[in-house]
């Protein structure tokens, strides 16, 4: 028997996207639930490929005239368009290089990314507002010194400048994904012997202030 996506699935699916659900997550949820995993997954990719196209010209991934865009390719999660290998990304107002790609684990170097002139006025405009980096202090939520993370560093709010709002509209078109979906840009600073500490991008969700 036929499985029919209804009006109610798409919403369910869209609000735990929006919640912050991993895909595996969902899939398993629907799964479980009974629906076939062919099915399930084109539910998933239909309904928020759908959901990113209402959005994203009000919201945040701009539409740049001679951008090269693949109207097949409707990415889950953030990621360029890396089909076929190619070397070079057209993103409209730049053309960026592909320098290495990796599958598994899913890792991209790019090349040009940035003119020089950009890095220059991002450097200008973040160096009177560099300090040292703090880490979240998991307890409370807030931040705090950390004797393992000596560098300095600062964020630019979103759009705060015309080329920051470049820069981040162009991120937006390398990875298919609305700008309001990222967080703003960060300037960091190693002088010599300042370092992070290997560590891991984790916290406890036991913690009360993570």
């Amino acid at each position: 028997m036929s499985q029919a996506v209804t009006p109610e699935l798409k919403r369910w699916i869209v609000e735990q996207a929006t919640a912050g659900f991993p895909p595996e997550a969902v899939l398993k949820a629907m799964r479980d639930a009974g629906w076939h995993e062919d099915v399930a997954v084109q539910a998933m990719e239909s309904t928020l490929s759908e959901h990113l196209q209402q959005r994203s010209p009000a919201r945040g991934l701009p539409a740049v005239p001679g951008a090269s865009q693949a109207s097949d390719f409707t990415p889950v999660l953030p990621q360029p368009d890396l089909r076929g290998s190619p070397r070079l990304l057209d993103l409209g107002d730049r053309v960026v290089q592909v320098l290495a790609q990796m599958h598994s684990p899913r890792m991209a170097v790019f090349g040009q990314f940035l003119s020089d002139e950009e890095c220059d006025a991002l450097m200008d405009a973040a160096r009177p507002r560099m300090q040292r980096s703090l880490t979240v202090q998991t307890v409370t939520g807030g931040e705090e010194l950390n004797a393992d993370r000596t560098s300095n560093g600062m964020f630019f709010r979103r759009g705060e400048s015309e080329v920051v709002a470049r820069v981040e509209a162009r991120i937006a078109r390398l990875l298919n994904w609305p700008v309001e979906n990222g967080e703003g840009l960060q300037v960091l600073q190693y002088r010599p012997g300042a370092e992070y500490k290997p560590h891991y991008d984790y916290f406890d969700p036991s913690e009360p202030g993570t």
